[in-house]
């Protein structure tokens, strides 16, 4: 049974989702459609990149993710679909594919109108649903268009370091606003090589001196930075929505300085 997930920024309020959904049961009738989410902010590629980030890994091999976020199809954005960590991922060519990579996918394929795949304006149906439907009957990824795997980079997310200092930026906040970084603790590793530091988030109001386990390691209402199930180091007010708090938001800075 092929697995196809939605990743959009429709909300649930309008036709979209239910029309894909309905073009891929009559397709594929066998297939389980699951919603990741319905809810990114429009237009907001960066944030539906980090969502199937955090989500593709926990799916089976073979599974296929359609991405229907800034899908408007153009010279600079045109429809691909990837193959990359033994799954599938079909949308626009925004700036969302090359982050949500950590390297070269095996295959990038831009999708071009051959097996019933049409330009339209709903180019999520006629497109990205088309494509997933072909995919799950059993079409090879490199029966839908012309390979550009060669010519393919992907974007490095890398904070800027040197050998005392990380300096990074706000990638992500959740429903708690709780504010995920590009810092992982792998890099946090190297760099800190064990030293004493201090992390200033936004401004020097904001300061930690250690990284915790658990949220439980602090008294409510205190600050706390803990390195989540992505590795990536998130700062949290426990029991409080900090970045409402700090006012922080995607563009506010990180910085860990080592001692």
């Amino acid at each position: 049974m092929p697995i196809i997930t939605l990743t959009t920024d429709w909300q649930s309020d309008d036709f979209y989702v239910g029309a894909i959904k309905g073009h891929i049961y009559t397709q594929c009738p066998n297939a389980n459609i699951v919603d990741i989410t319905h809810k990114i902010e429009g237009f907001k590629s960066a944030h539906s990149a980090f969502i199937l980030r955090g989500t593709y890994p926990h799916f089976p091999a073979g599974t296929i993710h359609l991405l229907c976020t800034n899908s408007e199809v153009t010279p600079d954005n045109y429809p691909m679909c990837f193959f990359y960590k033994g799954q599938y991922f079909i949308g626009a060519d925004s700036r969302a594919f090359r982050v949500l990579f950590d390297e070269k996918p095996d295959k990038a394929i831009v999708l071009n109108n051959v097996n019933g795949l049409t330009q339209s304006s709903f180019p999520e149906l006629t497109i990205f649903a088309q494509a997933s439907c072909l995919l799950a009957n059993g079409m090879s990824i490199d029966e839908l268009g012309i390979d550009i795997t060669d010519e393919y980079t992907v974007l490095s997310l890398q904070p800027s370091t040197d050998q005392d200092t990380i300096s990074g930026k706000v990638v992500y906040i959740d429903s708690y606003k709780n504010v995920i970084t590009d810092i992982s603790r792998d890099l946090f590793r190297t760099i800190g090589n064990k030293r004493k530091f201090e992390i200033v988030i936004k401004s020097e109001m904001y300061k930690i001196e250690k990284i915790s386990k658990n949220y439980s390691d602090v008294k409510a209402g205190e600050l706390l930075a803990i390195f989540n199930s992505l590795g990536l180091l998130e700062i949290a007010m426990r029991n409080a929505r900090f970045a409402e708090h700090a006012n922080i938001d995607g563009n506010s800075s990180v910085l860990v300085k080592f001692k």
